[in-house]
């Protein structure tokens, strides 16, 4: 009988504990609504991230925004002709939402590597393509 009272109250107990956690989630059981997402720090070079575009603090995806793309000055830190990427360190960029970071990002054009090199200050503007931030316009500053 000792043991079947012990079983019977750590049931209880675990109920208790349960449902105080739903309670205190507000009876969301796993909603992220809330969560804050750092598009610097998590986004990465962002593929796979397709499908994200509307979840609440993922503004730096602003997938069919209506601002005009607007040229943001960088610095090229790699360019990796044969993935067609290259590897930017940027102020702000507006029009994606997106902080100041030094990120990888594919190439519209790949042909346009081939004028750029580790160090040129460049003018470029970055869209989404297909869910996928892109550059669609690079020019080397002098």
């Amino acid at each position: 009988m000792k043991h079947q009272f012990l079983k019977a109250m750590s049931a209880l107990g675990f109920a208790v504990f349960a449902l105080g956690a739903h309670a205190q989630q507000g009876g969301k059981g796993t909603d992220m609504g809330n969560m804050k997402m750092d598009c610097s720090k998590h986004m990465g070079d962002m593929k796979g991230m397709k499908g994200m575009e509307g979840m609440k603090g993922m503004d730096c995806m602003n997938q069919g925004s209506a601002k005009p793309t607007s040229l943001t000055d960088g610095e090229v830190t790699n360019v990796d002709a044969q993935g067609g990427r290259v590897t930017l360190k940027h102020g702000p960029i507006e029009n994606m939402k997106m902080p100041p970071m030094t990120m990888a990002f594919p190439v519209q054009d790949p042909s346009v590597l081939s004028s750029l090199k580790k160090g040129s200050k460049v003018k470029f503007a970055l869209e989404n393509v297909n869910g996928v931030p892109t550059v669609t316009s690079i020019t080397p500053q002098k």
